[in-house]
């Protein structure tokens, strides 16, 4: 999907594949650093973690603090928690909000006719009722603008 919407290009590579060669400049994090139990179970999304007062001091801790090291990073949220997050450190001053690639879909099997959509691989004409073309198109559009917005001498 990187790839798609023109990602490897700002950095002088043909393919998202090259950023996770040896000498790739990336760097891989998640919203909550550390392991969440809730009631004794692994966490999986539920509460939203911006409305659970201990969920939200760890991304404005330690997330907001790693962000801070890498300023100017290229921000690709995977999941609407981790989108979420990094949207509320934008707010806060902490992350540069226009570089956040808000709206990829989330690369799982279950995203699976999503991506295959966002990709130009499935016709509108064939899509199921529960993914929403329109807004799938909506953001391949911004997105491919905010990255056209990087490059130089556009």
């Amino acid at each position: 999907m990187l790839d798609a919407i023109g990602v490897p290009a700002l950095f002088g590579r043909t393919s998202a594949a090259e950023f996770f060669d040896d000498n790739a400049n990336v760097h891989f994090t998640s919203a909550l650093r550390y392991p969440v139990y809730i009631n004794g179970r692994n966490y999986s999304g539920i509460p939203n973690p911006l409305r659970h007062p201990l969920l939200v001091a760890m991304i404005e801790r330690y997330l907001a603090e790693e962000a801070e090291k890498i300023e100017g990073a290229l921000w690709v949220p995977l999941g609407s928690h981790a989108e979420a997050a990094l949207l509320h450190l934008s707010v806060q001053g902490h992350i540069n909000g226009s570089r956040i690639l808000a709206g990829l879909p989330h690369p799982s099997g279950a995203n699976a006719e999503r991506i295959a959509y966002f990709l130009g691989r499935k016709s509108r004409e064939t899509l199921s009722a529960k993914t929403n073309a329109d807004a799938l198109d909506a953001t391949r559009a911004h997105l491919e603008t905010q990255i056209a917005e990087f490059r130089p001498n556009r």
